[in-house]
């Protein structure tokens, strides 16, 4: 509905109303006028009534726009708070630049990577010293599609990974891309470490195996051979049969260590340490070796007992194997805070600074000829690493070149007191 002619009726009623008070009209003429004026006055407040309703329509409906609109935004935060959280969230480094390789986002652990705390507004360049990445982004921005290429960055250190570059749309008149990286360091590190062992694996089998070929055909080729030379090479055979024999024990033990949890039970330590030094006696003995025992009782575990004492014969052992005529060898089990400590030192030849960090993997050995000869399978530590870390504890090492070496093993000590307090009464 017009409401432009509401102004027009309240001045006509106006007018008339002045008219009638400035000029002497007749009665009936008067009459005339304030009934005209009133009319208009009443018309006039009709047209203002339904001015006033229409007004209050609009307002009730501006409200409720502006409640819609306060609500679409609040989605909308709501929106991009959950969508910026499921970017933080995600268990990989994640980026979103523009078409010119400048950052718009990074999640949390992009920030990790890079080390940086705001990397918003900055150069892609800049930010991750990788030209390749920043060739892949640029490559990306001018086919906006997805592109993928192997990218290895060097700082803050090196890593190898698979990035991954899509487009996502416009924002802010500004195309977006995300960049995805996948870190394969991990995977292509335990992938060497695979060809290292079956390589590894090969070549420990392979020597006695060759061993076992050439004597027998030496024994086979030579009918006439003496007797004592032919027992001495049949000993051979079995020594070789032996040393393939414990390499497959040690690696099904390895692989049970690596595979399985160990099923436990509790038990106090010293007794087990007992058992290994005597079960090696005879080995020392022969080595011309003493060894003391300063054990520590009342140290209770809650872990495999035949695991354990697996790692103390294989440090005990070790410690035999290298150490020197006339050595020794002391064995120690004490607290240590909530800790049991095993401690195994010898007077043995020690290990060289370089080679400690290489002690236990597998098959390496830093005397290759002496391990060897004493029937070493280079498998022992690495037993004792695996073992001792699926039952949550921790093995080091400290040792100094030709004066001797000393092997720490660190077990959670099993408390009564707690496991009582979590017992149902």
């Amino acid at each position: 509905m017009n409401f432009r002619w509401l102004p027009a009726l309240l001045w006509l009623s106006a007018g008339l109303l002045l008219l009638t008070a400035l000029v002497d009209f007749s009665p009936a003429w008067r009459e005339a006028l304030i009934a005209a004026a009133v009319g208009c006055i009443l018309l006039a407040l009709y047209f203002t009534r339904r001015l006033y309703a229409r007004f209050a329509t609009l307002r009730e409906q501006l409200a409720s726009r502006t409640t819609e609109i306060e609500s679409l935004q609040l989605e909308l935060t709501r929106q991009q708070r959950r969508r910026l959280a499921l970017i933080d969230g995600m268990p990989i480094p994640l980026l979103i630049c523009d078409s010119d390789a400048m950052l718009r986002h990074a999640n949390r652990l992009a920030l990790e990577w890079f080390g940086f705390r705001h990397m918003t507004g900055k150069s892609l360049l800049a930010l991750t010293f990788s030209y390749d990445l920043y060739l892949l982004m640029l490559k990306a921005a001018r086919r906006e599609s997805a592109v993928s290429s192997e990218i290895t960055f060097s700082f803050p250190k090196e890593r190898h990974t698979e990035a991954h570059i899509w487009y996502l749309g416009e924002a802010d008149s500004q195309k977006l891309f995300a960049i995805a990286l996948i870190d394969k360091s991990e995977l292509l590190r335990l992938e060497q470490v695979r060809r290292d062992f079956v390589a590894n694996v090969s070549h420990e089998f392979r020597t006695p195996l060759a061993s076992i070929r050439s004597l027998a055909e030496t024994i086979h080729d030579d009918p006439q051979m003496p007797a004592e030379t032919r027992q001495r090479f049949l000993n051979l055979i079995i020594q070789e049969a032996d040393r393939l024999t414990r390499i497959a024990d040690d690696l099904l033990t390895l692989t049970r260590a690596e595979s399985m949890q160990p099923v436990r039970e509790v038990f106090e330590l010293a007794p087990v340490i007992q058992q290994a030094v005597q079960e090696v006696e005879s080995e020392a003995h022969r080595a011309q070796v003493a060894i003391t025992a300063e054990l520590t009782p009342n140290l209770r575990l809650l872990a495999n007992r035949d695991q354990i004492l697996q790692v103390a014969l294989n440090l005990l052992s070790n410690a035999i194997r290298y150490n020197k005529p006339q050595g020794s060898i002391t064995v120690r089990v004490y607290p240590e805070g909530h800790l049991a400590v095993l401690e195994v030192a010898d007077t043995g030849i020690g290990i060289p600074s370089e080679a400690l960090p290489r002690i236990f993997e597998r098959f390496y050995r830093v005397d290759k000829t002496r391990s060897r000869a004493g029937g070493g399978t280079g498998l022992g530590l690495a037993i004792v690493k695996h073992i001792v870390e699926s039952h949550g504890g921790q093995v080091e090492v400290e040792s100094e070149y030709r004066v001797g070496s000393v092997f720490r093993v660190r077990l959670p000590l099993y408390e009564a007191a707690e496991s009582a307090d979590t017992e149902p009464s």
